[in-house]
């Protein structure tokens, strides 16, 4: 089991490291597919495992200054805005039912936002233990930025559904659900009569209609890709020379995610129906798009 750690396998802070009350535990950062717990931070934790095996540098660079009260106050509390709008739904506080307003409205959330925010560094590693991670404090950074990234290119294919087939050119998000043990239909019988894998985590999104109908909800599956060969960080530059543009310890895991509206309404079989035949005739979609503008 990953959190059988034994006494040689924890070791303390590094000599002169400035974080109080910080052991590094080799075991904990690995995790296996028994004992893992199962939605986004496993599927990232997981495609690093190898990376973030040992543990023994000071998280705080330099290692000087002031000393931090503890490990989290070694980190960030500055937030950053995403770029998704927040619909009435995620604002709205007159329900009288507790779980609606939770899933509506996460803790760490603002309800005076138009935006939604991202959790600050800090508020990131609390979620992580809580969920039953031990990961390397050094690595929250990095993974906070690919948790971010991953939800921003979510977005933008959202979006893509609601400008293409609803004619939405500025969708809201009313609100999220994670739901990383519920395998969708499509994933189940892809993973169950397939034999293909199982997505790491799931999400339904709920985006506002803009003519005041219901919430359209989307189930975004998310996938491990298929790990290139050479470093994913690494660009050439004048000279061709390659350099790396992120930490070895943390380089970016390949992934694939799958955007698509639920099958709640017939309509919304006729949206994946209709992108289908987009995605596979383009050179049809673009003169069709442009006999409708003109």
């Amino acid at each position: 089991m990953a959190n059988d750690a034994t006494n040689e396998e924890v070791r303390e802070a590094p000599s002169g490291c400035p974080v109080k009350g910080v052991s590094y535990n080799k075991a904990a950062t690995a995790t296996s597919d028994d004992d893992a717990p199962r939605g986004f931070f496993s599927g990232l934790f997981k495609s690093n495992a190898k990376q973030t095996s040992s543990s023994q540098t000071c998280p705080v660079k330099g290692g000087g200054g002031a000393t931090p009260a503890s490990i989290e106050e070694a980190l960030s509390r500055n937030r950053v805005i995403s770029s998704i709008p927040r619909g009435s739904d995620a604002s709205d506080q007159s329900s009288d039912d507790d779980t609606a307003k939770a899933s509506a409205v996460p803790a760490h959330q603002p309800t005076n936002s138009s935006q939604w925010m991202y959790p600050s560094e800090q508020q990131f590693y609390n979620a992580m233990r809580k969920k039953g991670y031990n990961p390397p404090i050094e690595s929250i950074p990095s993974v906070l930025k690919i948790h971010n990234a991953v939800n921003e290119r979510s977005w933008l294919q959202v979006r893509k559904w609601e400008k293409q087939l609803h004619n939405n050119e500025d969708p809201k998000l009313a609100k999220f659900v994670g739901r990383p043990k519920d395998l969708s239909p499509k994933a189940f019988f892809n993973s169950r009569v397939l034999m293909t894998q199982e997505p790491f985590d799931r999400h339904d999104w709920y985006v506002e209609d803009q003519n005041g109908g219901e919430p359209r909800r989307y189930v975004i599956d998310f996938y491990e890709g298929k790990e290139k060969s050479g470093h994913l960080s690494q660009t050439n530059n004048e000279e061709g020379v390659k350099q790396d543009q992120t930490p070895q310890m943390m380089k970016p895991p390949s992934m694939y995610i799958d955007v698509r509206p639920a099958l709640d309404t017939p309509g919304a079989a006729i949206d994946r129906i209709v992108m289908g035949m987009r995605e596979a005739l383009p050179g049809l979609t673009a003169a069709f798009d442009s006999y409708k503008r003109s």
